[in-house]
């Protein structure tokens, strides 16, 4: 298939290499520069635009809402040169609401699907995440050769925005499993305990949680303060999600509320979710 892929940051230039090397055609585009070495087969467009002209498939790893409906709707926006068959991917995760707007808005002859990484950490070694998606079942069918490139298993969960709405149950609990652990690793020092040993320790136990990975090594408290504005970014879609249903999150909302808080700043960045 010809692919687009827009947003080469940290998540999508490595998935991107990866349909590539599966042997499809894909044309990338960022808003920062991307060396020849590390496109890695990916072939370098100028614009967004000209990444996407005439392709099947248009993928969206981008941060935010704002970016992706820019990309899509904006004065150089993809949906009206896209082709009729096309599919648009947008791994971006936000908003339920956000995804069915776009899906709404698409040229006809267009499918949008919300499609979410997801991954555990025993799939770092693979390069493989798990992939969660809303939309229409045909227009999945159509794109699973490419997300068969970097998918352990896909997952069709329901019409648009189902994806979205997955990924926001997830990533709560995500953002709610980081905060307990620090509050935790916080208890082992003020106990004597050192913090990255009694993370070690406690992955094998009963206490034992994927995210206990990130403190189990050196540089963690860098790595939290990259993770930092996704986190806001999700629990605030979330708590937005729970509020639209009227769904108390009850415990689950005290220990993320620092991150949905709306005194929050996040930094706009390229790169997924």
């Amino acid at each position: 298939m010809d692919v687009a892929w827009i947003g080469l940051g940290h998540m999508g230039l490595p998935t991107a290499r990866l349909v590539a090397d599966a042997g499809h055609t894909v044309r990338g585009y960022d808003v920062r520069p991307i060396a020849k070495a590390d496109a890695q087969g990916v072939v370098i467009a100028s614009s967004a635009r000209e990444a996407a002209r005439g392709c099947d498939l248009v993928c969206l790893a981008l941060f935010s809402d704002d970016q992706v409906e820019e990309v899509l709707t904006g004065p150089e926006g993809l949906f009206p040169i896209l082709k009729q068959g096309a599919a648009v991917a947008i791994f971006t995760t936000g908003t339920i609401e956000s995804a069915k707007r776009l899906a709404e808005l698409a040229p006809a002859g267009v499918s949008v699907l919300d499609t979410c990484f997801s991954r555990q950490t025993g799939m770092l070694a693979s390069g493989k995440m798990n992939l969660l998606v809303g939309g229409d079942a045909q227009a999945l069918d159509r794109c699973r050769p490419v997300f068969d490139a970097f998918a352990e298993e896909i997952f069709h969960v329901g019409g648009n925005g189902a994806g979205r709405a997955i990924k926001l149950v997830n990533n709560i609990l995500w953002v709610g499993h980081i905060q307990l652990a620090m509050d935790a690793l916080n208890l082992a020092e003020k106990l004597g305990l050192e913090a990255i040993e009694t993370a070690r320790i406690v992955l094998k136990c009963t206490g034992a949680s994927d995210v206990l990975n990130i403190f189990a090594k050196p540089g963690f408290a860098e790595t939290y303060e990259f993770m930092r504005p996704y986190m806001v970014k999700d629990a605030s879609a979330a708590a937005e999600a729970a509020r639209e249903v009227a769904a108390d999150l009850g415990t689950l909302g005290d220990v993320v509320r620092a991150y949905s808080s709306p005194e929050e700043r996040i930094d706009e960045g390229e790169s997924t979710s």
